[in-house]
């Protein structure tokens, strides 16, 4: 008899697990590309134009996909990402973004002084709020 009532409690508690874990928190914003939620609209900009097409899981460009993907940015252990960030700060200060050679044939893709100073700022200042 006492395993008969202990099998709908079971069920119960199973089901308020499954609710619980499956229901989003109210005002959370469910994105396709999390490059969209994670980054400011000034930032999303430069990086939707000059990044993203090498920098992201569909990307054809292997190496630029294995060095980073926008998509998998926000979805990072703080830790990795905070590193991501401080890489993303060195890269673009010593201008090796984007390459020398993938200009050559996009020159179009270059960097304006503005966007290359939107994307450092942001990136340092990433980096600076985990200190």
């Amino acid at each position: 008899m006492k395993k008969l009532l202990s099998i709908p409690a079971i069920a119960l508690v199973g089901i308020l697990f499954l609710q619980g874990n499956s229901a989003s928190e109210p005002g959370t914003v469910l994105t396709i590309n999390t490059h969209e939620a994670a980054l400011p609209d000034n930032v999303k900009a430069v990086v939707d134009q000059k990044c993203y097409g090498c920098h992201n899981a569909n990307s054809k460009n292997e190496k630029g996909k294995a060095k980073l993907d926008w998509d998998a940015l926000d979805k990072m252990k703080k830790s990795k990402r905070m590193a991501a960030m401080g890489e993303i700060s060195e890269v673009l200060e010593k201008g090796e973004m984007p390459p020398k050679k993938f200009l050559e044939n996009k020159p179009e893709a270059a960097l304006t002084e503005a966007e290359l100073a939107t994307l450092v700022e942001w990136s340092a200042g990433k980096k600076k709020k985990s200190k």
